[in-house]
């Protein structure tokens, strides 16, 4: 079904004028198509949607509001634009976030074919990524020798309702647009494939409650990493990727954190550092509604020797895609997931990704953004941080310092 919407002239009236003085231009009046029949049934169709558009030659970016309804034509100097439209609304009591996007689309009269904008939908997850530390940092005293065992990744209950963090799993998923699974398993792409590991959370189920407000952090290892090199302090760490294959090859020695259950090891390139993903890579947490497959059962994909996890895309609470390059071709993760991607430094940048606060509620508990566009969503920063916004520690969390 697609569902052509007309939008105002005002909306862009303030824009447009500063062109307008420069000379005469002809603009032209285009009606962009939006594809709403992959939310099914029974999701809201937003009132309103807010339009980003870039003219590919000028790069003059162009953001608004409007309705659904709005009777008029949208006017545009003639250009090549990449477009995204983004929503939001609630359904059950969870907070529904729409996202479209289509790239290269050819504006130059107005009998100009435009593709339909496909528009997906996300239902928000209580736990969402707070913070990422992935991109290693350098050794006290050192120009040179970069320390690749800090990373973390800090999980907050962003919801008013108390979860729990028994069994959720953590792994890297493979580009979408690289590896095909499609002939060893039926509508694969209802899935994302892990490509190196998967970790899980342990418990009966509610051993780890986890409150409004409150965030839990899985490190590499749960020490204090700042007495070697300039970064992060993680021996109050809840959660660490420790385990048996990982001892014996030398990793860091097992702290005061939970050991995490090393569930799946898809490509065992080295479990000394088994949480190196330190210029780029995608990331998911999730609750997997099937079993997950047996070591060494996974499917190949269209390369050789390149095997995935599938794990169903519905399973998946939050997912972010962290480039080393600015070319969007890089992405890996479908824009169901995560419509944007963000960027750090390179290996030893010692910097995290950090995930804004939308509000602050009365009683002082925050609220992040989460649009489903990492691009809009984080910001890097320069010192990476656990319990940032002073967000509070789990109750059942008492140790203080590692052994």
């Amino acid at each position: 079904m697609r569902i052509p919407i007309l939008l105002t002239i005002g909306c862009l009236a303030a824009l447009l004028l500063s062109c307008a003085k420069e000379g005469s231009v002809d603009y032209v009046r285009w009606t962009p198509v939006l594809d709403e029949s992959s939310l099914g049934k029974d999701i809201p169709r937003p009132d309103s949607y807010h339009v980003r558009m870039t003219n590919i030659g000028t790069e003059q970016a162009l953001e608004f509001d409007w309705s659904t309804s709005s009777p008029d034509a949208f006017r545009l100097v003639p250009g090549i634009y990449n477009v995204t439209v983004s929503a939001q609304g609630t359904t059950g009591g969870k907070a529904c976030n729409y996202i479209g996007s289509v790239a290269g689309i050819e504006i130059f009269d107005e009998k100009s074919a435009s593709p339909a904008i496909p528009i997906s939908v996300s239902i928000s997850s209580a736990l969402v990524f707070k913070e990422i530390h992935y991109n290693a940092s350098m050794v006290t005293g050192s120009a040179s020798a970069r320390y690749l065992k800090d990373t973390f990744f800090e999980v907050y209950n962003n919801s008013d309702q108390v979860v729990y963090a028994d069994g959720i799993c953590l792994g890297d998923p493979l580009s979408d647009k690289v590896y095909d699974f499609s002939d060893k398993l039926e509508h694969a792409d209802q899935y994302v494939f892990i490509g190196t590991y998967v970790w899980q959370i342990p418990g009966s189920g509610k051993d780890y409650p986890i409150n409004p407000g409150e965030s839990f952090v899985i490190a590499a290892s749960g020490i204090d990493h700042s007495k070697t090199a300039t970064t992060v302090d993680l021996s109050t760490a809840e959660f660490e990727t420790i385990c048996d294959k990982y001892k014996e090859k030398g990793g860091q020695p097992d702290a005061n954190a939970l050991n995490m259950t090393l569930r799946c090891t898809i490509k065992e390139t080295g479990l000394g550092n088994q949480l190196g993903k330190f210029t780029d890579g995608a990331w998911v947490i999730f609750y997997p509604s099937q079993p997950l497959r047996k070591d060494g059962e996974y499917l190949e994909s269209n390369h050789a020797n390149n095997y995935g996890q599938e794990v169903l895309k519905s399973d998946v609470l939050d997912a972010i895609d962290l480039l080393k390059t600015e070319n969007p071709d890089d992405k890996r993760l479908p824009i169901a997931l995560d419509a944007g991607w963000i960027k750090c430094k390179t290996t030893g940048g010692n910097q995290s990704v950090v995930r804004k606060v939308a509000e602050t509620l009365p009683d002082g508990r925050i609220v992040l953004q989460d649009t489903n566009n990492t691009t809009d969503d984080f910001t890097v920063n320069d010192t990476p941080q656990i319990r940032r916004y002073g967000v509070k520690r789990p109750a059942w969390s008492t140790w203080n310092t590692a052994q």
